[in-house]
């Protein structure tokens, strides 16, 4: 059931007898902004869209390259940041006679648009380049062709990943104008990308330390109603990495807890989406429904529950919800999955080091990530990860940290792993 959107003070009134809280995130009119929310301070960080033009994931493991498709609403069509695969491997000769536009697929953080010309099955094509056995580096093997808000072409070239540092090279298409850049993951710990801006060639650090929800515009797949799909820009919520969403529909919000819901989570990246709102086309109104909400579980083990109360739409920008913290998963003896036999954190207390030693009884490699938050819930490291059958050891930053008590986790596919480190 849809109701027509409309806040009223008993709106308020009763969520905040309900132990809930109103959160209002403004992405700006004409959508012109990406908004970064936390869910456990309300705390919004806004960046325009134009501030970037593409991105790189920057966990430890991480290949992840991204462009942005972010681009405000208007009437008339506004300049947008395009990507474009060549059909060439020769930097020095770039034929544009034959461009295939590509797109973020929206899935996770470690894979963008620039991974998406992959070739399927082949584990160590990671789309703009290719993983060599030898060195254990990745180098660039396709060359793309970017435009820019600007309305110039730029050749780009990622050249490698070689030691948590990516190289890249772009250049006009004649070769003029060439320049050489990095990225340092090493810069960016505890964030999930690195920006680069073009016009002025710098690498830009734009993420908040702490944040859960991403509120911003990007291209996504539609039906045309034709039969055909149409790559279509909208505005909607993307889910930071290590946090896992359950949407619930045909429920009363007022009384559903996270204790009678027994469903899986998703930790894809639009989880949540864009089809939390809805256009009526005969009121020209924006509607969500009233009989759904969502139980999202962030990177630190909170469950919040979240409903969407209003949108406005390009006018403002303002999305309002209600979020009701429901409990926390963090213990510092959770149980271990039936594949990892032993786990072990030592020192503990530590000082300058902390080590990991799990064993994981799997034939395959297993993807993981492993995170630090302190006792306020904020995330100050994560860092992608990969597990192999026998023994694996992880060594922690805390040299980094200031004395106090952290919480260790390690997330594996649906599995967590949390422990209590004190640093003295």
């Amino acid at each position: 059931m849809m109701k027509k959107i409309q806040l009223s003070l008993l709106l308020f009134s009763l969520a905040h007898l309900a132990g809930a809280q109103i959160d209002q995130i403004s992405v700006g009119v004409g959508y012109a902004n990406a908004a970064f929310y936390s869910l456990h301070d309300g705390s919004v960080t806004s960046i325009a869209h134009t501030d970037w033009d593409i991105a790189f994931s920057v966990g430890a493991q991480d290949l992840g390259i991204f462009v942005n498709e972010g681009i405000a609403s208007a009437m008339e069509p506004l300049p947008q940041v395009e990507l474009y695969l060549s059909t060439s491997t020769d930097f020095s000769s770039v034929d544009t006679s034959d461009l295939q536009r590509i797109y973020n697929d929206e899935v996770s953080w470690t894979a963008g648009a620039f991974n998406h010309v992959a070739t399927p099955g082949d584990p160590f094509d990671f789309g703009w380049g290719a993983y060599d056995l030898n060195t254990h580096t990745v180098n660039g093997t396709r060359v793309f062709v970017i435009k820019l808000r600007d309305g110039a072409y730029k050749k780009l070239l990622i050249e490698s990943l070689i030691s948590g540092t990516y190289t890249f090279k772009y250049a006009d298409l004649d070769g003029t104008n060439e320049v050489v850049q990095s990225v340092i993951k090493s810069d960016f710990t505890g964030k999930t990308l690195a920006y680069y801006h073009f016009e002025t060639n710098e690498v830009l650090d734009l993420e908040p330390v702490s944040w859960d929800l991403l509120f911003t515009r990007y291209v996504t797949p539609l039906d045309d109603g034709e039969g055909g799909i149409l790559d279509y820009t909208v505005t909607g919520v993307l889910s930071n990495a290590g946090v896992q969403v359950a949407k619930v529909s045909g429920i009363d919000p007022l009384t559903i807890r996270y204790e009678d819901y027994d469903g899986p989570f998703a930790d894809s990246l639009t989880a949540i989406g864009y089809d939390w709102k809805a256009f009526d086309l005969s009121t020209f109104q924006w509607s969500v429904p009233e009989d759904v909400v969502y139980f999202v579980q962030t990177a630190d083990s909170s469950i919040w529950k979240v409903q969407f109360l209003d949108f406005e739409g390009s006018t403002t920008g303002v999305s309002t919800l209600e979020k009701t913290f429901q409990t926390s998963l963090v213990s510092s003896t959770n149980e271990l999955p039936d594949y990892v036999p032993a786990f072990r954190l030592y020192p503990n207390p530590a000082v300058d080091h902390a080590i990991i030693d799990l064993e994981l009884d799997q034939s395959s490699r297993l993807p993981a990530s492993i995170s630090v938050f302190n006792v306020s819930g904020q995330q100050l490291y994560r860092a992608s990860i990969s597990l192999y059958n026998g023994s694996n050891r992880i060594e922690l930053p805390a040299d980094r940290l200031a004395a106090g008590t952290y919480m260790i986790n390690i997330q594996i596919g649906t599995d967590r792993i949390v422990r209590r480190l004190i640093v003295n």
